[in-house]
């Protein structure tokens, strides 16, 4: 008899964009954003660009290979070098939006976000990390690199760099 492996019956892109993956996504950028240069949430319209960066493997790969001290200047300057990549994160934030919106509803539901919709700000609680599979480490970390470099900015100023229109 073979051992029961979790999630065998979810195709590559079930495993990879499901909001319970999404809702983690955006609670480590949030923890990070939280913990740099103030204790402020992060703006609503900033959540939807963490699973466009993060969920598209090359541009997670120049989000990783980018120091979390060289900031979200350098990292546009590397999507520069491959234009549409840049172009791209538009239109991949429009088709990620459903999922953004069920992650953050996740995330809610679950106790790791809160949003406080008066004021359009998300909120990652201050929990412990989980021990996290393998292979979703890089994409934990390119978020909270995200959130490190997104506490620097005023959100015109991020959504300028990223040609991503609000």
């Amino acid at each position: 008899m073979t051992e029961f492996e979790p999630n065998a019956y979810l195709s590559e892109i079930e495993r990879v964009q499901n909001p319970a993956l999404g809702a983690l996504l955006i609670w480590e950028y949030g923890r990070s954003f939280q913990g740099n240069f103030s204790a402020e949430s992060s703006h609503y319209l900033l959540t939807f660009l963490i699973l466009p960066l993060c969920l598209h493997r090359p541009t997670l790969d120049l989000v990783k290979r980018t120091y979390a001290s060289s900031g979200l200047g350098k990292l546009c300057e590397k999507l520069a070098d491959e234009r549409e990549e840049l172009f791209a994160i538009h239109e991949r934030s429009l088709k990620l939006k459903r999922l953004t919106l069920s992650s953050l509803a996740y995330g809610e539901s679950s106790g790791l976000l809160s949003i406080d919709y008066e004021n359009a700000k998300v909120r990652a609680h201050d929990l412990p990390r989980p021990k996290l599979p393998e292979r979703i480490q890089d994409h934990a970390k390119g978020a909270a690199k995200l959130g490190t470099w997104f506490s620097a900015l005023r959100p015109v100023e991020i959504f300028h760099a990223l040609r991503v229109e609000a």
